[in-house]
């Protein structure tokens, strides 16, 4: 936990969506003054310490960006289309808006940027390649979120045709794993796992994310820190406590099968990494690092996708 306690004022892209929710909820109980940057801020609600200020990022130009940033001390890109459903998942415009955002952030000046994308671009160990182009990594990754009810419940929520499909395998594995699986059960699980490895729906826009990174590795001419939450993201208790990797996926246990990712990948709750950017807020360690938080995620009790200035 840091011990940096200046009160700052933090511009959040994304305030009433998912993590930007909870982050918003995090800074404004440490005593930080919040601005709300999206089309419709005032969703996360009313509070002392929270501004709403209206802001369509991507029909914006660079210098309107510059001027809506203009009395923020640190940014905070929680930018993330997923409230319009799965058919926003794409490559394009999340990489414009990224490259519009970062020239946005040195001509306003701003003192700190964090940058909160995906875990696409993490690395695997033992290896040069991220996430987003590992063979199996896709497999892995629905594999594991289908063991969570809550990371069900929390992906039929945001992203309809995706969390139906995801249901419908999770029922059908546990079907299987009672010895009570039907014909269209086993043929169920047999087509979304080949599905899922030849092009899984959200493919583009986890490389994109991905693509991103590359826009700040080895760029010092502003001050960043490039924040991949762990694969297994989702909502979840706060339990303040979390590991810090950088650059690698932390995996858990010991490999057994061929596969270095099936059955380890990690995660953490949407308050726990809130703790950790504004631990890294209030006191920077991680300036020009690419990083990300896991933490235990042993409770699947299913927790809200958002959280309003009501849960302050």
């Amino acid at each position: 936990m840091s011990t940096f306690k200046k009160s700052q004022i933090v511009g959040i892209i994304g305030p009433a969506g998912f993590g930007g929710s909870y982050l918003c909820v995090e800074l404004i109980r440490r005593g930080h003054s919040v601005i709300g940057l999206s089309r419709n801020p005032e969703s996360f609600g009313t509070c002392p310490g929270y501004t709403p200020r209206k802001l369509d990022l991507e029909a914006a130009s660079i210098g309107d960006l510059a001027n809506y940033f203009r009395d923020i001390e640190v940014l905070v890109s929680q930018y993330g289309p997923h409230t319009q459903g799965a058919d926003a998942l794409r490559y394009m415009p999340y990489v414009e808006v990224v490259r519009k955002l970062i020239l946005a952030v040195k001509l306003a000046n701003i003192k700190y940027f964090v940058f909160v994308g995906g875990a696409g671009s993490l690395v695997v160990p033992g290896t040069h390649e991220s996430l987003s182009d590992h063979p199996n990594f896709f497999y892995a990754y629905r594999r594991q979120m289908a063991e969570s009810d809550s990371h069900v419940r929390y992906m039929e929520e945001r992203l309809g045709p995706i969390g139906d499909a995801l249901r419908s395998y999770r029922n059908a594995r546990l079907a299987e794993r009672s010895g009570q699986a039907t014909a269209a059960d086993l043929e169920l699980i047999r087509t979304y796992e080949d599905n899922i490895r030849k092009n899984d729906r959200a493919s583009e826009y986890i490389k994109a994310g991905r693509a991103s990174l590359l826009f700040f590795e080895g760029n010092t001419s502003f001050s960043w820190t490039f924040v991949s939450p762990s694969p297994l993201y989702r909502p979840g208790p706060r339990t303040g406590t979390y590991e810090i990797a950088i650059d690698y996926v932390p995996l858990k246990g010991v490999q057994e099968g061929e596969d270095i990712l099936d059955g380890r990948l990690t995660g953490i709750s949407a308050a726990d990494l809130a703790v950790a950017i504004v631990d890294e807020i209030e006191s920077p360690k991680l300036r020009h690092k690419h990083w990300t938080a896991s933490a235990d995620l042993s409770d699947d009790t299913v927790y809200p996708s958002y959280v309003t200035a009501k849960d302050i």
